[in-house]
């Protein structure tokens, strides 16, 4: 037995059945990841910018309070960067690569 069969109640064995999308969809999915991915690029930038005016402000017009949110929006900006880059593997090594 391979590994890619499955074992049924009783004797009975099935393959396992690759998810694949209908025809002349690839288009469509490719072009919305393509905006969310991105999208999400963008606003990790945005907020790494947003994060690092936030602390500049800070330390010059005496604001301490500012310039912590804007050290503690960086810290997770770059967090998001990180999981970004990260998640797309995560995500091959649960669906896979096809059969």
């Amino acid at each position: 037995m391979t590994p890619r069969t499955i074992l049924v109640q009783g004797n009975g064995v099935i393959n396992d059945v690759c998810a694949k999308a209908p025809p002349g969809v690839d288009t469509y999915t490719d072009l919305i990841l393509g905006w969310v991915k991105y999208g999400v690029l963008g606003l990790i930038l945005a907020g790494a910018l947003i994060s690092i005016g936030a602390m500049v402000v800070g330390k010059i017009g005496s604001m301490g309070r500012a310039a912590q949110m804007g050290a503690s929006g960086l810290v997770w900006a770059v967090l998001a960067a990180v999981a970004y880059v990260v998640i797309y593997g995560v995500l091959v090594a649960i669906t896979g690569q096809g059969c």
